[in-house]
């Protein structure tokens, strides 16, 4: 397994996290059928779509002691980040580019699939400092999440259709975007602004889809001129029973959220909800699976896709640091993860020991594979290379007891959502801090940007 100093490891690859989020049950009995209460929603409105205000130049420069602090937890030792001015000289001088977001905060974005929110919570103060409407009928079903390479935007699906990009912070925003001058957006949870009022809106694009989840930002291309991100795009997948016989996947401009490219997965099957989640790779090839068996990826040059049958049913989904996609197994008893190699397009599960079934997955700084052990007992992990079970961290009961999303904080912490209530854990010393406030919150995709950063930066060098 890869092991290190945490603090170190954040220096290196200089990464801020932050990330979007489901409202009925997406559920599945034993034999990895489904039984999904959230029904069907109506079609996206179709409200036109905001552009980008402009990029913003990144910074940065690293400073770390031999404490091992980390980085962004209020004190004067760890990491040290800045936000640059723009500079489009070319004059690199004192100017350090790594690959991974540059700006100084760190977000876990969740969505309140019910009320068709998403909520941004600050990962270090615990703090909810924004909640947005995900579609303009408040009837979106908003679910799995992904945060840029550059941090700047969480862009988050709606399971009844429609895409929504959200700016990372006010400094971000445009001020004019509602047409008020001014910057008029949400502080919180009790401040969720009426539609097309938010000036943090980046954009909405419509898709009159009657399922839509997966969801996953493309690396991009850094300019290392400006330390800036150029040409972020993203992939998503739906489709409309009754209309489409496979899934349709698109890939999106991240500015302005216009369709660039589409493709239809054939043999990848509108049903069990169609894709159920996504994945990028370092190579910007798109993984989805399926509530089943299917797995599929879209090729980022080609647009070729491939489709293989997995021995065990998947739930959430992630890329690991070698570009190997992992699913968390749908139902217990059948081990806690399958692990596919591309190269060798073998499949490979990990051991029973973990009752991983319907979690979300996701893979930390030093090679563990984190899933839920149980709805409600904690969390676990296994080792990424010999996918051997490790340790388990137990958390006591929780309001509702369903918990299905894993993600991973800037400073490693692990985070497990659940109905209302969003738990960090510290792998090291077990403590474990709670956000209650969530409303039905379902989100088990990449909500904080870390699955993206792993695999496209790797901070093991």
């Amino acid at each position: 397994m890869h092991h290190g100093i945490r603090a170190a490891i954040v220096a290196a690859s200089v990464v801020a996290i932050h990330g979007c989020g489901d409202g009925g049950r997406d559920d599945a009995g034993a034999d990895g059928s489904a039984s999904e209460d959230d029904g069907v929603g109506p079609d996206a409105s179709g409200d036109a779509s905001v552009g980008d205000s402009g990029s913003v130049s990144l910074s940065a420069s690293s400073s770390v002691d031999d404490s091992g602090d980390d980085a962004l937890d209020g004190s004067d030792d760890g990491p040290k980040f800045d936000v640059g001015d723009g500079d489009t000289d070319g004059d690199t001088e004192g100017r350090e580019c790594t690959c991974g977001s540059q700006l100084e905060f760190s977000y876990i974005w969740v969505a309140n699939s019910s009320e068709s929110t998403i909520s941004k919570i600050n990962t270090v103060t615990m703090v909810e400092e924004g909640r947005y409407l995900s579609r303009s009928d408040s009837n979106g079903n908003p679910s799995r999440s992904s945060v840029s390479l550059s941090g700047r935007t969480a862009a988050v699906a709606n399971r009844n259709g429609g895409v929504i990009a959200i700016h990372a912070t006010p400094e971000l925003c445009d001020p004019m975007t509602n047409g008020v001058p001014d910057l008029q957006t949400s502080t919180g949870a009790a401040d969720v602004l009426p539609w097309g009022q938010d000036d943090c809106i980046k954009w909405y694009a419509d898709f009159a889809y009657t399922t839509q989840r997966p969801i996953a930002w493309l690396p991009g291309e850094l300019d290392p001129a400006t330390c800036t991100y150029e040409n972020e795009r993203l992939w998503t997948s739906g489709c409309a029973t009754g209309t489409h016989a496979n899934i349709q996947v698109h890939r999106l401009d991240g500015d302005t959220g216009t369709v660039l490219d589409t493709v239809e997965v054939a043999g990848f099957a509108c049903s069990y909800f169609g894709g159920y989640g996504g994945a990028v790779d370092p190579q910007g090839n798109f993984w989805i699976s399926e509530l089943g068996t299917t797995l599929a990826r879209v090729d980022g040059q080609t647009l070729q896709t491939q489709v293989w049958q997995m021995p065990n049913a998947a739930y959430g989904i992630t890329v690991d640091h070698l570009g190997r996609p992992w699913t968390a197994n749908n139902s217990s008893g059948t081990g806690s993860a399958t692990r596919f190699d591309p190269m060798t397009e073998m499949f490979q599960t990990a051991p029973v020991g973990l009752e991983a079934g319907q979690s979300g997955i996701q893979e930390d700084a030093f090679g563990r594979m984190w899933v839920h052990d149980g709805y409600s007992a904690g969390v676990g992990w296994m080792d990424v290379d010999t996918m051997e079970i490790g340790g388990m961290i137990p958390y006591g009961q929780v309001a509702n007891g369903i918990c299905k999303g894993i993600s991973i904080d800037l400073n490693g912490n692990v985070w497990s959502v659940c109905s209302t209530e969003a738990f960090r854990i510290d792998p090291d010393t077990q403590q474990v801090d709670v956000y209650s406030g969530l409303n039905y919150a379902y989100t088990y995709s990449d909500m904080t940007g870390w699955a993206l950063q792993n695999a496209s930066c790797d901070p093991r060098g």
